[in-house]
């Protein structure tokens, strides 16, 4: 059984929200989108860890994730430090396309600010980010008539 020290550990992720999707917990998100879902404390060398992990599909192809969580010494804070796709460790663009695939799937919006989308970098993406950049050409096609009508 956890002892209280490890159940407030995950209770800070679970509750916590990630800055670039406001307003949506980390555990509801998590949930919506993983399987066999499994929260592990580690300690290390005076450091905490939350270790989550989750199946799930990775290009149409089933696939173990874990995300390692960092927990600062008040336990108030957390960063991502490390996410595994099976064993393949993802660089920053890659845990943003995943973070923007749980939020799509949990019903929630990736802040731009942090989203990694383009046309080229997004085709595998759950979230489709690539249809948003073509409404966006759509816009500006319609935005240059506007523009042209009031001439």
């Amino acid at each position: 059984m956890e002892n209280v020290a490890d159940e407030k550990y995950i209770e800070l992720i679970c509750n916590g929200e990630f800055n670039a999707i406001p307003d949506f917990k980390i555990g509801e998100l998590f949930e919506s989108f993983f399987d066999n879902i499994n929260y592990n404390v580690v300690k290390e060398n005076n450091e905490a860890y939350v270790d989550f992990t989750g199946d799930a599909f990775c290009d149409d192809e089933p696939c173990t994730i874990l995300i390692r969580f960092e927990i600062d010494s008040n336990v108030e804070e957390f960063e991502i430090i490390q996410v595994k796709v099976d064993e393949d460790v993802l660089n920053d663009d890659e845990v943003l396309d995943l973070l923007e695939d749980i939020a799509y799937i949990g019903g929630a919006v990736i802040s731009e600010e942090y989203s990694s989308c383009s046309e080229e970098s997004c085709s595998h993406c759950m979230h489709h980010c690539g249809d948003y950049h073509e409404d966006d050409e759509e816009d500006d096609e319609e935005n240059d008539e506007d523009e042209e009508d009031k001439e």
